[in-house]
């Protein structure tokens, strides 16, 4: 996105694979889905990654009495390309596990999320460390701080976000200080 960046770094940038995601919402007739806000499922048989019911999060996300569900579905260009629309996955995802076969819908909806996360692939370490160090050598150089799952270029929870974040403002900050001297 930088314009007039090196060959150099745009080549190693487009060797950092993410994936694209299906995001599909449900909204269902009670609240009592889950005990978890967030489920996640390691079964090539169900079309989903991960199940979150938003519900739970506010009271804001779906009306009293009632309940949502938002199914993750995840492709990437190399493994499982992303064809046709998110609609298309509002029925294979209603059809796949039992709950929620049974749960009467109220009204559903899809998002597509490009670049929807860092693709940590079996060749990552090789690959995209030396891309990442190509791109990150390139933004220190121009005084740019990055953060988070796409600046550090991995898999990370909320709190080592927010940590990556801390230390992004503090290179900024020094990185400011010096230049004002």
């Amino acid at each position: 996105m930088i314009q007039g960046a090196p060959p150099d770094v745009v080549k190693a940038s487009q060797l950092l694979s993410c994936s694209t995601c299906a995001l599909v919402n449900i909204g269902v007739n009670r609240e009592d889905l889950s005990k978890a806000h967030m489920t996640y499922f390691y079964d090539e048989d169900i079309c989903f990654s991960r199940l979150g019911f938003p519900h739970m999060l506010t009271a804001r996300n779906a009306p009293p009495g009632t309940g949502s569900i938002q199914a993750e579905v995840y492709f990437s260009d190399k493994y499982k390309p992303f064809t046709g629309t998110p609609d298309a996955w509002i029925e294979p995802v209603i059809r796949d596990p039992p709950a929620l076969r049974s749960a009467a819908r109220l009204r559903q909806n899809t998002v597509q999320q490009n670049d929807a996360s860092a693709l940590c692939e079996r060749d990552f370490r090789s690959r995209s460390s030396c891309s990442s160090e190509t791109v990150h050598g390139y933004l220190d150089d121009l005084g740019i701080a990055y953060c988070g799952r796409y600046g550090d270029w991995g898999y990370m929870w909320t709190d080592e976000s927010f940590k990556s974040g801390e230390q992004a403002a503090e290179k900024a900050f020094v990185h400011a200080m010096a230049a004002s001297f």
